[in-house]
């Protein structure tokens, strides 16, 4: 599948049967990134194909 990885926008291309297993392949710990495919934010055990076009968003949070 085609991935962008953000801010960077950063593409590759990768085989992960699931979102845990692509993040696991990227080195990228879930708890810090979104996956999105499309307009849907993507759980960690959705089924992702070779079709599949997402990006990878890291989490950033703040307060007052």
């Amino acid at each position: 599948m085609h991935v962008t990885i953000l801010p960077a926008r950063e593409e590759k291309e990768v085989e992960a049967r699931t979102v845990a297993d692509l993040l696991k392949a990227l080195s990228l710990h879930s708890d810090a990134h979104l996956v999105v495919r499309g307009d849907q934010i993507l759980t960690r055990d959705v089924k992702l194909t070779g079709e599949d076009r997402v990006e990878i968003w890291p989490v950033i949070s703040g307060g007052a």
